[in-house]
């Protein structure tokens, strides 16, 4: 299990579902793990993989700010001496509402600052120390489904970001190509995780969702974790400017 081995991986939104069981299994594929989170409950999960053999450290700190960039590249090399792999999975939903029924404006440039302006500046800091360093390493993105087929939501916020983060993602994959470096991103929907519990659990709302899916049920974390470890291995060093959908096939009939 080191497909990874001594691959030095900051991972945001490492207190949520998928990419905290992706910093699991990076850190079981040998990765030294950075995993950053708003939420200082991450600090607890990061110290669980290290008690199970895992190589990490957390930051508690807000990505949507310029500076806190500084200070996880500061920290990481502080740590682990250098960063392969970027993984930007800090995400903000700004629910069911849209532009023309009364969204507040804080709530939509909450969306566009967490989802747009912390991809922007991860790609300032760590893309600019790799170019430099000459390190031929790669950015994990988090676009979304929503963003590959239209369907109406009456949340626009969400949706352009995501969209966004695949146009930043091939634009950048186009550019980095000549340094070695490579940009891809994952297109999830209708997944578990913790913090949706009581949605998957409400049978209604379950079957619904369900029924909007080819495979016919929703997936996991690890569906999208996977993927990841592989993503970021060098299995994947031919794999440059993907926008891949883990959905079951929903973005097929939508």
């Amino acid at each position: 299990m080191d497909r990874l081995k001594n691959k030095v991986c900051v991972i945001t939104g490492a207190d949520g579902g998928i990419c905290h069981k992706a910093s699991e299994f990076f850190c079981a594929e040998g990765a030294k793990v950075v995993m950053v989170d708003i939420d200082p409950a991450v600090e607890a999960k990061c110290a669980e993989i290290v008690a199970n053999g895992g190589d990490a450290i957390a930051i508690t700190a807000d990505v949507s700010k310029r500076e806190t960039w500084h200070l996880i590249l500061e920290k990481t090399l502080e740590k682990y001496g250098t960063v392969d792999c970027v993984v930007n999975g800090a995400a903000a939903f700004s629910g069911y509402k849209d532009v023309f029924n009364g969204q507040p404006d804080e709530e939509w440039e909450h969306v566009l600052d967490v989802n747009l302006n912390s991809l922007r500046f991860s790609i300032e800091v760590m893309y600019k120390y790799m170019t430099k360093n000459g390190i031929k390493g790669n950015f994990i993105n988090f676009s979304s489904a929503t963003a590959l087929s239209f369907m109406s939501s009456g949340c626009q916020a969400y949706p352009i970001t995501k969209a966004g983060t695949k146009l930043v993602t091939q634009d950048m994959a186009a550019m980095a190509g000549r340094f070695g470096i490579r940009f891809n991103c994952l297109a999830p929907n209708l997944i578990w995780t913790p913090k949706q519990d009581a949605v998957y659990k409400n049978e209604k709302t379950a079957a619904y969702f369900n029924g909007l899916i080819p495979l016919g049920h929703y997936g996991m974390p690890e569906d999208a974790a996977w993927l990841m470890v592989y993503l970021a291995s060098d299995e994947a060093k031919y794999i440059n400017g993907c926008c891949i959908p883990v959905d079951g096939g929903w973005h097929t009939c939508h």
